[in-house]
């Protein structure tokens, strides 16, 4: 076994944490696992795991190599695409991850063009509105809305998102129609939690926020809508998002005069000096067709 394959089967032994899961994985004998990560520790005399009954966990130096040798992997891997596809159509499968309304709504129906344009590229879409860890779940690329932490993905700008504030008819005739932020805390407002089990929200105006304990709280963008649609709340969303329901009278905008600050929308993928053609041209796809339907403008 070379000494390539050797830092793979360390790279997916630190992921699952378990030797038996990464041999399954990489469809090898325990054993062959078991040896490749002991002539590696006995190679750099260095202890890469600590091994218990319960569990394996990486030791301070398997941590600080890990980075390394995923690094040292990625780039064998494009170097190989590179030298595969240089003369060839681009191919290969994608894996990408974005908010589920814009995967549904605005990517999904027109996704036909791009495979007209690129045949032989598979894309695998998965659809949440949480960020991802492309590492780990080895994904390509995420498209994600909001603020980005620190990290070492590579962010694409595609734009901004115009923020508005609305709800029903029947609400607003039951409960009337809020003229100052102040009048929020007689209303109910409806929660979009960053988190499983957040239970209080913010509303965002500029440098001002309020803070509500919302009644209801949902984790995806097609409830949220759904619920002001039923009159059960206010909700803060981005315009494009309800820009229909607006136009046709099933949502109406509220405190025009109280701006929400557009947020970011942006492409996240890995951060390496080359990245497959593939993602490349599917990105430059991607990018026009999300300016010309997300970041639209009241």
């Amino acid at each position: 076994m070379d000494r390539l394959q050797q830092f793979e089967i360390f790279v997916e032994v630190a992921k699952r944490e378990s030797f038996s899961e990464a041999a399954l994985r990489l469809d090898l004998p325990r054993s062959t696992v078991t040896s490749a990560i002991q002539n590696l520790e006995a190679f750099y005399k260095v202890r890469l795991f600590q091994r218990t009954t319960r569990r394996v966990s990486l030791t301070q130096d398997g941590k600080r190599i890990l980075p390394e040798c995923q690094n040292l992997l990625m780039d064998y891997q494009l170097l190989g695409q590179m030298i595969q596809t240089h003369n060839q159509d681009y191919q290969g499968i994608l894996k990408v991850d974005m908010p589920s309304r814009i995967s549904h709504q605005i990517v999904v129906p027109v996704l036909s063009d791009f495979f007209k344009q690129y045949p032989n590229i598979q894309i695998q879409l998965y659809s949440s509105d949480h960020l991802t860890n492309l590492v780990e779940q080895e994904v390509d690329c995420v498209v994600r809305v909001g603020t980005l932490e620190n990290s070492s993905l590579i962010a694409k700008s595609i734009g901004f998102l115009d923020m508005v504030n609305c709800a029903s008819p029947d609400y607003l005739q039951q409960f009337g129609t809020p003229q100052t932020l102040q009048d929020l805390q007689q209303h109910a407002m409806i929660n979009y939690p960053s988190s499983v089990g957040e239970q209080q929200g913010i509303f965002c105006y500029g440098k001002e926020q309020i803070r509500l304990n919302a009644r209801l709280s949902v984790n995806n963008t097609e409830a949220y809508i759904q619920a002001a649609r039923s009159g059960l709340g206010i909700i803060q969303i981005p315009y494009y998002d309800v820009r229909e329901d607006m136009e046709h009278g099933r949502l109406i905008e509220i405190l025009s005069s109280y701006v929400c600050p557009a947020l970011p929308l942006n492409i996240l993928y890995p951060n390496r000096q080359y990245i497959p053609r593939r993602l490349d041209v599917f990105m430059s796809w991607l990018i026009p067709v999300l300016q010309q339907t997300c970041c639209l403008h009241r």
